[in-house]
């Protein structure tokens, strides 16, 4: 039996808390970005996330580095859609809606060409319904500035996702130090509001200082982690 959107969008939430509680707990069990990617991937792994195709394929709803439906500027950010040429982006973890799956053959699902995200367009309201949630990462190790406007750009490609499509958008931000930039950091995550802007933005701070570990209470931009 199908899993239905609601349950998926429940399974989505709890992986993210799940994660992020992991984290605070024992942040060394995360070296990189793609360790935190690989936690949440197995959060929410499950054989009721398997849909088989339109054409008999069998898929899972949950899929890493996935295609956005809109064009964009990497530089500036500016939102090309898909009417406009320039390059596609990709999300963390994509969690596909599995009524988009069923509806639609194999090749179409993967969504590597350009010209099938065009053809599925042209039935908007089926379009806007493609995707179930998705879940961006940013994993502050050093003290480099320039994380501050790298998440920037993360909530920045969400908002623009959002303009196309109805999903569950997480911009997800870990610190495993004491970042110099903390300030600047949490500006960003708490500068749109969840209510206006739909991405729920969250930072989790946790690292050891000495013999202590340091973990405030996670940050959000106003939804109720």
């Amino acid at each position: 039996m199908m899993i239905k959107e609601s349950e998926l969008k429940k399974l989505v939430a709890d992986g993210v808390r799940r994660t992020v509680n992991k984290f605070r707990e024992y942040p060394h069990l995360f070296f990189t970005e793609t360790d935190l990617h690989a936690y949440l991937y197995h959060c929410l792994y499950s054989k009721r996330l398997e849909v088989r195709t339109r054409d008999g394929v069998l898929t899972t709803c949950l899929h890493k580095e996935y295609p956005t439906n809109f064009r964009y500027s990497k530089k500036t950010m500016e939102d090309y859609g898909l009417e406009r040429k320039g390059r596609r982006g990709n999300y963390d973890i994509a969690v596909l809606n599995p009524h988009f799956i069923r509806a639609n053959g194999i090749k179409s699902v993967i969504n590597k060409d350009i010209r099938d995200a065009e053809e599925r367009a042209r039935d908007r309201e089926r379009f806007r319904n493609e995707l179930t949630a998705v879940v961006e990462f940013k994993y502050v190790i050093n003290n480099s500035k320039d994380f501050i406007r790298s998440v920037e750009k993360d909530i920045i490609k969400l908002t623009h996702g959002l303009r196309y499509q109805d999903f569950d958008a997480y911009n997800l931000v870990f610190c495993n130090l004491n970042y110099h930039y903390l300030d600047g950091l949490k500006e960003v995550i708490k500068a749109t509001g969840y209510s206006e802007s739909r991405v729920r933005s969250l930072l989790a701070v946790s690292y050891i200082e000495g013999s202590r570990k340091v973990t405030p209470r996670p940050l959000t931009n106003g939804w109720d982690f």
